[in-house]
């Protein structure tokens, strides 16, 4: 948080509350803070807030904007990523505007146009608002852009809002929004955060109210931690409860817990607690699973075994990988033993197509929730540190180079193929969840094992 002095936030509080925008003190905080000025000039050049929905975003940005046309005379550019939270802003703006006369009588003209919105003051003062795209905002030159929604905010609309600000000498940009979803487009607002963790941009200021990935969903007290509306007393607990009775948990995990998922950015495993699972020595007993995968071009198939140690922790290793496809099932069938309880394999993939049953093998197919399940089981049982592996290299890559995409309409993620070694983490992955599955098809051997014999112990 840059230092400097907030006797213009400090106005621009006042200034809000007596026209009526109610605003809980860590509100006020955050609009003295924004509003700090340091060597003639705002002290932050950005600023972002990242907190969950219904927690009175909507009211800072209606208190910064005011103090921008009323105290600034700022050009104003407010952006959102859906034309409703778009409208919703100006609407929030023009009541005010229409309950104060001394307001109206100031407006020179404004658009009520869904999607074309605009208030001009005498003073030359304007607030525009709008959704973005990747041409919104170019050739314009504004003191303040306002980037609502920014958990979905692609780089191309980026590129197109950046460069507004970059000729006015007072300007500030405001990034604030909730932790995304799978769904969302996010790398610039993750970037952002990560440059904020880190001390990278000194003028950079950073709020955000975030459960750590992991924390317990149903903890209350996690819930007022992380709503400081909740914590104000001015949106009650009962709220919560009702959106966990009826939000999919990653959905309350975003937009109530502010709770970031593994997406964007860094790749998914941290390389330290990746490294601490690496067990040379380890193998899998029983409840043993394979699972496999090729790329959409079929130029090659994996296969990767999962299973349970004798310790009761999860095993998952690299087994096979080979040029084309069509070699599996015949390769695969001597080496099925009667300790294999699943071979899982996408509906989806191109190694669905193929001739299973006249090799003698059932597969367990799984749809697009499983697939998204399995991700998130083996990132859970890294994460948790249940799982041990032996340190391959076909395997580690994949998992120190995973980027994730959203599956399941944004409701869960799935292992994103441009990543290097996905297809080894997405057959662990699949090879994982059959270890656990509740009823898998059993695979059934046609032939006696041969060749490397049968998958028994590991």
């Amino acid at each position: 948080m840059p230092e400097g002095d907030e006797s213009t936030g400090q106005e621009a509080v006042e200034l809000a509350l007596a026209y009526g925008v109610g605003l809980d003190a860590w509100q006020c905080d955050i609009v003295r803070g924004v509003l700090r000025e340091s060597g003639g000039g705002w002290a932050a050049s950005q600023a972002g807030l990242v907190v969950g929905r219904q927690n009175g975003k909507g009211q800072i940005i209606l208190a910064l904007e005011l103090a921008g046309l009323l105290l600034f005379d700022e050009q104003i550019l407010h952006t959102a990523h859906a034309v409703k939270t778009s409208s919703d802003a100006f609407r929030r703006l023009w009541r005010i505007i229409e309950a104060h006369d001394d307001l109206a009588r100031r407006v020179r003209r404004h658009s009520q146009q869904v999607g074309l919105e605009y208030v001009e003051f005498d003073t030359g003062a304007r607030v525009a608002f709008t959704t973005r795209s990747a041409s919104a905002g170019r050739g314009l030159s504004i003191d303040r852009l306002v980037i609502d929604e920014a958990e979905d905010l692609p780089a191309a609309e980026v590129g197109a809002l950046a460069p507004t600000v970059f000729s006015r000498p007072r300007a500030q940009s405001l990034y604030f929004g909730t932790a995304p979803g799978p769904s969302h487009d996010s790398e610039a607002f993750a970037t952002m955060r990560r440059a904020a963790h880190d001390g990278l941009n000194p003028r950079l200021a950073w709020w955000e109210w975030c459960a750590e990935y992991g924390d317990d969903v149903d903890d209350r007290a996690l819930w007022a931690r992380v709503n400081p509306a909740v914590a104000s007393g001015r949106v009650p607990v009962q709220a919560i409860i009702d959106d966990r009775a009826v939000l999919p948990v990653d959905q309350f995990r975003a937009e109530r817990l502010s709770m970031w998922l593994p997406t964007g950015g860094a790749g998914a495993f941290d390389a330290q607690e990746w490294d601490a699972l690496c067990d040379p020595a380890s193998s899998a007993v029983k409840a043993l699973s394979i699972g496999v995968d090729a790329p959409p071009s079929r130029e090659s198939a994996t296969v990767c075994v999962a299973g349970l140690r004798a310790d009761g922790a999860l095993h998952v290793e690299w087994y096979e990988t080979q040029e084309g496809v069509t070699w599996l099932p015949a390769w695969l069938a001597p080496r099925l033993g009667p300790k294999v309880r699943a071979v899982v394999v996408d509906a989806r993939n191109p190694l669905a197509e193929l001739e299973w049953r006249a090799a003698g093998i059932r597969p367990t197919l799984t749809g697009a929730r499983d697939v998204a399940a399995a991700a998130g089981g083996l990132f859970d049982a890294v994460a948790d540190g249940r799982v041990r592996h032996r340190g391959q290299v076909e395997l580690t890559r994949g998992a120190l180079g995973a980027k994730v995409r959203p599956m399941v309409g944004g409701q869960g993620f799935g292992w994103d193929r441009k990543a290097p070694g996905s297809s080894a983490l997405i057959a662990a992955s699949l090879a994982l969840w059959g270890v656990e599955a509740p009823k898998p098809l059993r695979p059934r051997v046609s032939r006696p094992g041969e060749g490397r014999g049968a998958i028994t112990v590991l």
